[in-house]
């Protein structure tokens, strides 16, 4: 009798082990679905790279959906991504990320969920293939200067000692945006830049043409032997030509590569028209010093060194009306 009943509880005990380990189970299958698991490799040798510290973007919104720390094998595991999205997933140390300089790999995606794993290749030492641009970050002091502050920074990689300040209280061309009448006025960012790099609520943004006057002014003026050329409308073949010869080249391009974001109510009449045009929210320069295979290396006056994939970056350049300034000895 006894026996019996122990043969009943065990086998009790049994069946509520089963029922209950079916449900975590069950859970834990679902969750693995909906997740990614992304593999940080050298660019090189494809080695995974431990402890990487990773983000995701939503590139619509522009919101950071999940953030983790890799592990020792190079994997991090997201699962808050939704299928059919398209994220950008950015790569750093931890103390780059915290100082907000040195390499970042950046990748756009959609996710998809029968593809559980992604590998994103990156690497965090100089190579002889870059060119060695210093960085010269933008904030806080010129909020929108980006472009004049990428320019510092190739000036300085060709020996000039000027600062990013210097460039764009001295050498830039700017002209300021005023209201008439409910409607704003000011110049073709072609001729000039729209508002003052240093005025985080009113500056907006210039073009090449600008630029490549600061640059030629700067240069008569401390007597370098030095040239400069617009390289607008430029291939993608003939600027990667110029990084191999040497030849830092200042792009246009978007933040984070996303698609070019445009607002009508900050656009304003360009001087000798009379309708308005839209204005830019998400344009960026950079310095495009490196090219290794289907990566970009740039120097990031928000970030320091990054690299993109060489088909999203271009796209991004042509996107933006193909902007280029190339500075040559």
């Amino acid at each position: 009798m006894w026996t019996g009943y122990k043969r009943l509880l065990l086998i009790g005990i049994l069946i509520i082990m089963l029922l209950s380990s079916c449900q975590p189970f069950s859970q834990q299958d679902s969750q693995q679905k909906n997740q990614l698991t992304v593999l940080t490799v050298e660019f090189n040798s494809g080695a995974p790279i431990p402890n990487l510290y990773l983000t995701i973007t939503d590139v619509q919104t522009g919101d950071v959906v999940e953030e983790a720390i890799g592990s020792e094998e190079g994997e991090a595991i997201f699962s808050k991504l939704k299928a059919g999205r398209e994220y950008a997933i950015a790569a750093t140390t931890l103390e780059n990320s915290e100082a907000n300089v040195g390499y970042t790999t950046i990748e756009n995606f959609t996710y998809d969920t029968t593809k559980p794993y992604y590998r994103l290749q990156t690497h965090f030492s100089r190579d002889e293939q870059e060119l060695d641009v210093p960085v010269v970050m933008q904030n806080p002091e010129l909020p929108h200067g980006c472009e004049i502050t990428s320019l510092t920074a190739v000036l300085n990689y060709f020996g000039m000692n000027v600062t990013k300040l210097e460039m764009a209280d001295h050498y830039l061309p700017k002209q300021e945006i005023r209201t008439v009448g409910g409607k704003r006025f000011g110049p073709n960012p072609n001729v000039a830049f729209a508002g003052n790099p240093r005025d985080k609520a009113h500056g907006m943004y210039v073009f090449a043409a600008p630029i490549v006057k600061a640059a030629e002014a700067v240069i008569a003026n401390k007597q370098e032997n030095l040239r400069v050329t617009n390289m607008s409308q430029a291939s993608q073949a003939d600027i990667l030509e110029l990084v191999r010869e040497g030849v830092p080249v200042v792009t246009w391009v978007t933040l984070d590569l996303s698609k070019p974001k445009q607002k009508a109510e900050r656009g304003w009449i360009y001087e000798g028209e009379s309708t308005s045009r839209d204005a830019f929210m998400n344009l960026h320069a950079v310095v495009l010093t490196g090219h290794l295979g289907d990566k970009v290396v740039v120097m990031d006056p928000l970030k320091g060194y990054v690299t993109y994939n060489v088909d999203q970056f271009f796209n991004s350049y042509r996107e933006l009306g193909k902007q280029a300034v190339a500075v040559h000895k």
